[in-house]
């Protein structure tokens, strides 16, 4: 039963990585040594098998779309993979357009169940291009590279980590979306350039790190409960480095010219929340990372600018002319104030002193 059970599995993913077509496109390749080049791909592998009342399922689907052609032209060792990539006068290049997977897996028996999927995407708007660069990789689209060594480029890469299952009846989840938004990389006379998202600019600069607005968050819920903590990072604008030395730019909207050392971030804002509800009272809470001070009153300090009464009357104020008696602690006799030291031993020393002297002027007198 066992052996009969593997083989449909196995019979299944060979059926489906047999029907796995590549799509048509134009390549061209002119004056470039080692060139790569294939147009949009897709491949779906699954896999399945029950036995009784249980089930299980796998699926990895992967696809590279782009439109436009494939060109390498005076290039060495370029590999492009979609459509619209362009690598002139280039060494060591790869490019590949907007790709795509979604693999997920699922199993069940009587009335549980459970199922977890990945689906990640790295998109991008327009073409990756590659001129006089060596060791570009260029992932998604809207990258642009010139005159530029190590350079690695990627346009938005999304991905939306999420797990489910039904116990008895009683479902339960949680997801983990993370992204980085943006499109239109751009890197120029630079080394070692990393971009991620876009509205990323790099010029003659060495070492930077640059990335679009980023979101992130997890969200759980279970019997009705559910709970979230979005993050996010940055809004609108881009980045950019000019003349500048190790620069690292996170989300947008920052500027470094002329830099050292610069590190950079947009705005960071958080807003964790519960909520609880089937059949009970729904009840929620929202807490946000950059909410508005707390006014001193609810801490139990008067606000500035108000007055405050006090069930307990004010101790009256001193006479003028009547000495008010210390009562932070207790008072000690016979000790100096401020050191503690015992007077007696002082006054002792003063008659000792005064005493030496005597003797020493009546010597003296004596001699003469």
């Amino acid at each position: 039963m066992r052996a009969k059970w593997f083989f449909v599995i196995a019979a299944f993913a060979a059926l489906t990585l047999g029907t796995a077509q590549t799509a048509l496109a134009d390549n061209n390749a002119t004056g470039s040594v080692g060139a790569v080049q294939t147009g949009p791909v897709g491949v779906t592998p699954t896999a399945g098998a029950s036995e009784g009342d249980a089930t299980a399922a796998v699926s990895v689907p992967v696809s590279v779309g782009g439109s436009g052609d494939n060109t390498a032209t005076d290039s060495v060792g370029a590999a492009q993979v979609g459509g619209g990539n362009t690598s002139s006068n280039s060494t060591g290049s790869a490019q590949v357009s907007s790709a795509s997977a979604s693999p997920s897996a699922s199993a069940g028996t009587g009335d549980n169940s459970a199922s977890v999927g990945v689906p990640i995407t790295v998109g991008g708007d327009g073409s990756n291009t590659a001129s006089s660069s060596t060791g570009g990789v260029q992932i998604g689209g809207g990258n642009s590279s010139s005159g530029s060594d190590g350079v690695l480029q990627a346009g938005s890469p999304q991905a939306a980590p999420a797990v489910g299952a039904s116990i008895v009846g009683e479902a339960v989840g949680a997801s983990a979306p993370v992204g980085v938004s943006g499109s239109g990389n751009n890197a120029a006379d630079s080394i070692g350039a990393a971009q991620v998202g876009g509205g990323n600019n790099v010029t003659r600069s060495f070492l930077a790190a640059q990335s679009g607005a980023m979101t992130a968050g997890t969200t759980a819920g279970a019997g009705g409960t559910t709970a979230s903590t979005p993050v996010t990072v940055g809004g609108g604008g881009t980045n950019s480095a000019t003349d500048s030395i190790g620069a690292a730019q996170i989300a947008d909207g920052n500027t470094a010219t002329d830099s050292i050392g610069t590190v950079q971030s947009g705005p960071i804002n958080a807003t964790p929340s519960v909520g609880a509800g089937s059949g009970s009272t729904a009840t929620s809470a929202s807490t946000p990372a950059a909410s508005a001070s707390t006014p001193a009153s609810a801490t139990g300090q008067p606000a500035p600018g108000t007055r405050t009464s006090e069930g307990a009357p004010r101790p009256n104020r001193n006479t003028f002319g009547v000495t008010k008696t210390p009562n932070d602690g207790p008072q000690t006799l016979g000790r100096l104030p401020f050191t503690g030291l015992g007077l007696l031993m002082f006054v002792l020393l003063g008659l000792a002193l005064l005493a030496m002297g005597l003797t020493t002027r009546t010597s003296a007198r004596l001699s003469v």
